[in-house]
């Protein structure tokens, strides 16, 4: 129980020695009241009201006397009335950690009960912040108090405290004096000690209760006091808790808030003032009550002069002594605002809210100044020169060092201060959508997961995903064309949409996601399903420190480490508060994809075609970067590093406003470029980082399992000096290569393509008496090798497979078996015929048929006069002519003519979900919407034609079906009719009963407007 609730409680409930003393100090205050001269009532005579009045006093007098004596002797005998057993034994070594200890047990209040001013530094112990709430303290020594100060201290509350056992006998019968002649109680005759006990042990509501109980009690705690500590462990604790007004509590406090100076340099006129204050802090406030203070540090000075600590003239002379106040006291330092807001929340997530700020900690975090103001001088100039061309207000940068992942600069705004831009809205630590600069992620994934190398291929044709019941979703490029076949380093380096969203559905989007959480991308903390396939272009919100954080693990070599802002914690008395903060580095990726995807996102080369040559991602030292771009221009992105420093950069608007038009390149980057080039070419910062000034150093060199070697698919463009590989992926592809999912060898001929204007190779078909070829497969084309090598990249059975009508289904299967490959290769095909490539066409006999499919899911305006043909006598020959010649032969299948308004969306279909047997159709507009009133012919074998009109309602818009009474195998033709009841699409044909896919109720075919 608290003392202060033990002093309350009745004398039944105390112990034995204090209810004895309670009852006899309760009968003396009754019976011995004070009697002043004006409360005598009905006196006629004066000098008879006089005689009456000196009688009363000496009476009363005597009675003070007696109980001072009686209080004396008691106090004495009884040692504090059972404090030692309150007390107990001494709670701690350090001085400070014993006043947290009995504040804790007797005040309330948060924690820490001794509030002290905690300091953020720097790395290199700039002072970033002072934080501190009701009041500041900092906590010191005697050694480091001024001598004035204590002996001012001493000499104004207590002259004897060096010699007297916590009680000062001879200061009771003084202020028992004085109570009397005054006629109520204006001196308590408490010790220093005295004082200490009521503000370590006795409530706020007790604290200056004048009862004699209650200075009874004070007196035994103060003598258990001095038998449990040293006088210098006593006044230590005295002062640092002391009130000097203006919030200031401490010698220290004191003398930083008055003087801007430390408490070991006051001088005589200093402390002679601040030992005044105490007595009345509210009042005493030297910006407040100056006189006042003047008048009291006389007092002060005289009492030094009294108990012998100064001579008149010493005292005289500092009281004429010119005082130089602090002229900033109420001015708190706070340097990188978000930075130190972020520090605090990280800190109050483990400790409790607010803890920090009223722990007197010194925290030594990972920041370094010179760079934080680089980086805030860099983003403030960047956003004002780049404000009026794309309409953006603010910017954020997060810069890490390598390996350690130590945040060395952090800019949340532009201008914590403007509320314009809401600038105290840390954007580093905001969910924002980042666009194509979270693919790094992805490929790293695909690669780790033995899905693709470097230089596998990736279709960059048309795909379109069925999301939902009517709802369509098909990515485009950021330039809104298309590339064909692409090496990853191409797609990787010039961020290409559309392979990346194949990609991500062969791989899966939970996948990605479990990847991405491991990397450091904890704000992706919602399920697969809510994400879908637009995760990899930046469909997610992240924040840019958990990117940077990711592109960490990266240029860590794959191994994650959490972002560090604190390096080091000690308590006010330089005692470590933590161990070492630094965490393990967890393995999340191999070595060998951490190199492959840093060397692609440092090759300049790959990027040109979407960046050019001279682009902000390139530096004067090796570097790694990406940038990302959403969609309506509401975030710009960079993140790249070298080997010694990883920067992150935000740009756009607070409150999420489109900017005009602004890219990841053009916002973003040329923010990051700046920032990186102004720390390469400053010796200081370089030397902080440890940089070498070898260049080989600045290298991004490859680990032992990765290998060179010069394979390239055929007719794309790899890597200069060649392409790097995996040993995992040279070891999973076995005899056939590094390049077996991307390209086979076969025997073919060359396939040519005329418009009119003589036919041009465009590709080749498999035939068995030509000659061998290496050429690009189709999509799905490739089995991927078998045995011990393969048996521990089981993930690897799905490369290269197909991408499916639906996100993240990772089907297998060939064209035969999957529509979804054929669907793929089918947009191959037709990119191929409009586009040369070294493509294998697949098997010649079976062009007549391919070809006009392809062509069917998305004519082009030129394909009216398209005629495809095949050179079979020239098929032997080695080097073929990129001009047909007359041996050239026309597929015997008529090629699609017509200029038509519709194309086949994706490959017919077929399930068992129909009531009955029907032709079940969709049609959708360029945009993917479902459009109704359109026509819809449909012949059988046997030339019956049945028309119908797609839908309008609100549940079946753009629907349409034909009912089948017939289970006779046939082939049914579909074709879309304009108004005049012309073709309006290529007719399809939709196989019914022919073979075991068809043998269902159901057949589905979707058209979509060009």
């Amino acid at each position: 129980m608290k003392l202060s609730e033990d002093a309350d409680r009745s004398s039944e409930e105390m112990s034995p020695p204090c209810r004895r003393f309670s009852v006899m100090s309760t009968f003396y205050g009754q019976q011995h009241v004070f009697v002043l001269p004006d409360s005598v009532p009905g006196s006629q005579n004066k000098s008879s009201m006089n005689s009456r009045n000196r009688f009363l006093q000496l009476k009363n007098l005597l009675s003070w006397f007696r109980f001072v004596a009686l209080a004396i002797v008691t106090m004495l005998a009884l040692g504090g009335c059972g404090a030692s057993d309150q007390l107990g034994p001494r709670p701690a070594t350090e001085l400070s950690t014993v006043v947290e200890a009995y504040l804790q047990l007797y005040q309330p209040g948060p924690l820490p009960r001794l509030f002290q001013t905690t300091y953020i530094y720097d790395r290199n112990g700039e002072l970033l912040a002072e934080l501190y709430n009701e009041g500041r303290r900092t906590w010191v020594g005697l050694e480091d108090i001024s001598p004035y100060l204590i002996d001012a201290t001493v000499a104004t509350e207590d002259a004897s405290f060096f010699t007297n056992p916590g009680i000062d006998p001879v200061r009771i019968v003084g202020a028992a004096w004085k109570n009397a002649e005054q006629g109520e109680i204006v001196s308590g005759a408490s010790t220093i000690t005295m004082q200490l006990a009521r503000n370590l042990f006795l409530g706020p509501d007790d604290r200056y209760n004048q009862s004699v109980d209650r200075k009874i009690l004070e007196a035994g705690l103060a003598r258990e006091l001095t038998a449990a500590y040293s006088k210098e462990e006593l006044l230590e604790m005295y002062l640092n808790l002391l009130n000097y007004g203006h919030l200031a509590y401490g010698p220290e406090a004191a003398a930083q808030v008055y003087f801007g100076k430390s408490a070991s340099e006051l001088t005589l006129a200093e402390a002679s003032l601040l030992a005044g204050i105490p007595q009345q802090p509210a009042n005493l406030d030297l910006f407040r009550n100056y006189e006042g203070a003047k008048n009291r540090q006389r007092t002060v000075l005289d009492l030094m002069v009294r108990h012998g600590f100064l001579t008149q003239a010493e005292a005289d002379a500092a009281f004429q002594e010119p005082i130089t106040l602090n002229p900033n006291p109420d001015q708190r330092i706070v340097r990188a605002p978000h930075f130190v807001n972020y520090v605090l929340a990280e800190l109050d997530a483990r400790l409790g809210e607010g803890y920090v700020r009223r722990s007197g900690f010194r925290i030594r975090t990972s920041l370094d100044l010179k760079f934080q103001e680089l980086a805030e001088q860099v983003v403030a100039e960047k956003v004002a020169e780049l404000q009026p061309r794309y309409d953006m207000n603010n910017a954020a940068l997060v810069a890490l060092k390598p390996g350690t992942a130590e945040i060395l600069a952090m800019v949340g705004s532009v201008d914590f201060y403007n509320t314009a831009i809401q600038g105290q809205v840390n954007v580093a630590t905001s969910l924002r959508q980042p666009g194509s600069s979270i693919k790094p992620v992805l490929y790293s994934t695909a690669m780790d997961d033995l899905l693709i190398s470097p230089a596998s291929v990736l279709w960059d044709v048309p795909v379109t995903y069925t999301v939902g019941i009517g709802q369509t979703y098909r990515p485009v490029n950021y330039s809104r064309n298309f590339h064909g076949p692409v090496t990853v380093r191409t797609a990787l380096a010039n961020s290409y949409n559309v392979p990346a969203v194949k990609l991500l559905d062969r791989l899966g989007v939970a996948r990605m996601l479990e990847k991405a959480r491991a990397m450091g991308i904890h704000s992706l903390n919602r399920g697969s399903d809510w994400y879908g396939l637009s995760l990899t272009l930046g469909g997610g919100e992240v924040t840019l420190l958990d990117l940077s954080t990711a592109y960490h693990t990266i240029a860590n070599g794959g191994q994650y480490v959490p972002p560090l802002s604190v390096l080091s914690i000690t308590d006010s008395e330089g005692r470590p508060m933590m161990e070492d903060p630094a965490p393990a580095a967890t393995p999340v990726l191999s070595p060998a994809t951490a190199f492959l995807v840093t060397d692609i996102l440092s090759d300049n080369q790959a990027r040109i075609p979407a960046f050019g040559p001279n682009n902000f991602l390139q530096l004067s030292r090796p570097a790694a970067a990406k940038t990302g771009t959403t969609d309506d221009y509401r975030d710009n992105w960079t993140v790249g590093f070298t080997r010694y420093l990883l920067t992150g950069v935000w740009a756009g608007n607070t409150d999420g406003r489109p900017m005009q038009r602004s890219s990841g390149s053009t916002g973003a980057a040329p923010i990051w470029n700046a920032f990186m080039e102004a720390v390469l070419a400053n010796p200081d910062l370089l030397a902080r980082l440890g940089a070498s000034s070898d260049e080989a150093s600045w290298q991004f060199a490859p680990p032992p399992d990765v290998e060179r070697r010069p394979d390239c698919p055929p007719g794309l463009v790899c890597r200069n000096g060649g392409e790097y590989f995996s040993q995992a992926w040279l070891e999973a592809m076995g005899d056939q290569g590094p390049l077996a999912d991307s390209v086979v060898t076969v025997k073919s001929a060359p396939v040519y393509a005329d418009s009119g204007e003589g036919g041009r190779l465009v590709g080749f078909c498999e035939y068995e008496q030509g000659a061998e070829r290496t050429l690009l497969r189709l999509p799905g084309q490739f089995t991927p090798p078998t045995g011990e090598q393969q048996a521990s990249s089981s993930d690897l059975a799905t490369a290269n497979q197909p991408i499916v009508n639906g996100p993240s289904s990772n089907q297998e299967g060939t064209a035969e078996e999957n529509p979804a490959v054929r669907l793929e290769q089918n947009h191959a095909i037709a990119w191929t015929l409009r586009h040369p490539a070294q493509v294998n066409l697949g098997p010649c006999d079976q062009l007549a048929n391919l070809v006009p499919a392809a062509l069917a899911l998305d004519p082009a305006e030129n394909d009216g006069n398209l005629r495809v043909l095949v050179d079979l006598q020239a098929a032997g020959q080695v080097e073929i002519s990129e001009i047909a010649s007359s041996s050239a032969t026309a597929l015997n299948s008529p090629i699609i003519t017509g200029d038509f308004s519709y194309g086949l969306d994706r490959p017919v279909y077929h399930d068992t979900e129909c009531p009955g047997s029907y032709v079940v159709g969709l049609v959708l507009n360029a945009a993917g919407a479902p459009v109704g009133g359109v026509r819809i012919l449909m012949e059988d074998p046997w030339n019956n034609r049945y028309e119908s009109v797609s839908k309008s309602g609100a549940y079946d818009a753009g629907r349409f079906d034909f009912p089948l009474y017939s289970s006779t195998p046939q082939e049914l033709r579909v074709t879309v009719l304009d108004s005049a009841g012309n073709p309006a699409s290529p007719t399809v044909i939709v196989p019914h009963n022919m073979d075991a896919a068809s043998q269902t109720l159901c057949h589905h075919v979707v058209f979509r407007g060009r």
